[in-house]
């Protein structure tokens, strides 16, 4: 996500993007927003609370284990 108001308003520009229908957007970029990165919340973290499971290892579905795979 952008937070750069100027790099913002360019890429608006070259996408030939009405900036009133985006004034709340720019208007947050313009008085000030906390950089960050974003809010994913994820599969595994949705099945862990679907499930009830107490670790997100119990429900990943390709675990990611040194020798789980085999070649």
């Amino acid at each position: 996500r952008e937070e750069r108001l100027d790099v913002l308003l360019e890429k608006i520009k070259a996408l030939d993007i009405d900036e009133k229908e985006l004034w709340w957007y720019l208007d947050l970029r313009k008085f000030g927003t906390a950089v960050h990165s974003g809010f994913g919340l994820g599969f595994e973290r949705l099945v862990l609370f679907a499930t009830g499971m107490g670790n997100i290892r119990d429900v990943i579905p390709f675990p990611r284990t040194p020798q789980n795979a085999e070649f």
